[in-house]
């Protein structure tokens, strides 16, 4: 089984590359690409950019080119009020919704369903066997949950303004890639799933509250215990 694990960032990959020995192979899709192993499994590494237009453009690119049977997403995310998520814990995707998708009901907000478009879809599921495997996979030395996640355009200014795409949407955390998978999963048929770290509180803009090292740490962690499970 092939697999690739993608993040927006390079350093949301780091450690990932470190452990697998990860070379660059051919930048040709838009992005940088690596490819590693561990034991024997071939990995692949992609680095698809910030935002859903990015991740999307970069991830068919990649995905027309190679070959592979399952994409794992990572990075971090901000926690939405009502999750019960704090910085450092680790949230797996159940789902992924666009927030913007369809008729602006509110600021951050969006509402597809009453456009009657068919296959327009404002949530599309992840896969359900592969997801909880992954929120499994943990040393126990801090918390991991599993729900829905939310992609957004822009990450929310305010509390307020995470409170209310909370409220519309029931999500765990918001980030600006996730739908990109979500949807590439659908299209090309494959399996996919999303880890991300909470790096800070949706709607916090003090960076001093925040935490990007340890919650992108605790990602490559989870995703690296769950390979070695599959060994």
């Amino acid at each position: 089984m092939v697999t690739c694990i993608v993040a927006a960032t390079e350093d949301e990959l780091a450690r990932i590359k470190e452990e697998l020995a990860a070379r660059l192979d051919r930048p040709s899709f838009g992005g940088a690409w690596y490819s590693g192993n561990l034991s024997r499994l071939p990995i692949y590494l992609g680095v698809v950019g910030v935002g859903i237009v990015s991740a999307a453009v970069t991830l068919g690119s990649l995905l027309a080119q190679i070959k592979v049977d399952r994409v794992i997403m990572i990075g971090s995310a901000g926690a939405l009020p009502g999750s019960g998520l704090d910085v450092g814990d680790v949230a797996v995707a159940s789902s992924e919704t666009l927030a913007e998708l369809g008729i602006c009901v509110g600021e951050g907000v969006g509402e597809s369903e009453s456009l009657n478009i068919p296959g327009l879809n404002q949530t599309i599921s992840l896969a359900e066997d592969l997801s909880k495997s992954m929120a499994e996979a943990t040393d126990k030395s801090f918390r991991i949950s599993r729900g829905a996640f939310l992609s957004v355009a822009g990450v929310s200014s305010s509390q307020s303004h995470a409170l209310a795409r909370a409220s519309r949407f029931g999500a765990l955390v918001e980030n600006m890639e996730g739908y990109a998978l979500a949807l590439a999963g659908e299209r090309f048929g494959i399996t996919v799933a999303e880890v991300r770290g909470v790096s800070n509180h949706a709607g916090v803009r003090d960076k001093s509250a925040w935490n990007l090292d340890l919650a992108n740490q605790r990602a490559q962690s989870v995703v690296l215990n769950y390979l070695r499970r599959q060994l």
